[in-house]
Formats: structure tokens, C-alpha cells, sequence
């Protein structure tokens, strides 16, 4: 008998990707992009912004931001809506598309 692997309903990326723009600049950029991708919950600037998002599923996203020699390093932590979290790196593809598209 096959053993499944627990399905995660909250997954988080340490570092996950980089914006060249110091915190408050990041900041305001991810509200503009958190409008396209969805609903934006909680922000507390320049440093945490949490939103609900539909792509690239339904589910609630907050993102850490942390100054890093001249811009930001950014962490996400993704939960399930409904079940277990999305792919972590499909949400942050969506986040950096989003971002070269602004």
C-alpha cells in the first residue's frame, strides 16, 4: 500500500525572489500588482502586505519585505482556500510576472 504525502494547507518561501527598488517603492509596486491578482487584506507599510488572490488559485498570500543592499527581498507564505496550498513557485511566478508587467 502507497503512503500519501500530507497535503500542506500553509507553505512559505524564505527569500523567495527580488525587487530592485528599496521597501517603500516594493511596497507600493506589490499594491499596484496585488489589485490585478486580487483582493489586498492587510498592508502595513513598507513591510507586510497580505491579499487574496485568484491566480493562480484562490488563496491567501502574505508577503514579507526586507531591505537587502539597495532593494528588497521579498518572502511569501501561501495558504488553501479550500484545501492544501497552491504550488509556492506558481504563486511567485505570478507575483514576478505581474511586477515586469507594471
Amino acid at each position: 500500500r502507497r503512503r500519501q504525502q500530507p497535503a500542506w494547507r500553509v507553505v512559505r518561501d524564505e527569500s523567495s525572489f527580488t525587487i530592485d527598488a528599496l521597501p517603500v517603492d516594493a511596497f507600493e509596486a506589490l499594491v499596484v500588482v496585488t489589485s490585478w491578482l486580487g483582493e489586498l487584506l492587510v498592508d502595513d507599510p513598507p513591510y507586510v502586505l497580505e491579499a487574496f488572490l485568484m491566480e493562480p488559485e484562490p488563496c491567501w498570500c502574505r508577503l514579507d519585505l526586507v531591505p537587502d543592499a539597495g532593494g528588497s527581498t521579498v518572502s511569501i507564505t501561501v495558504a488553501g482556500v479550500e484545501g492544501p496550498a497552491p504550488d509556492i513557485d506558481d504563486v511567485r511566478d505570478v507575483w514576478v510576472a505581474a511586477l515586469n508587467r507594471l
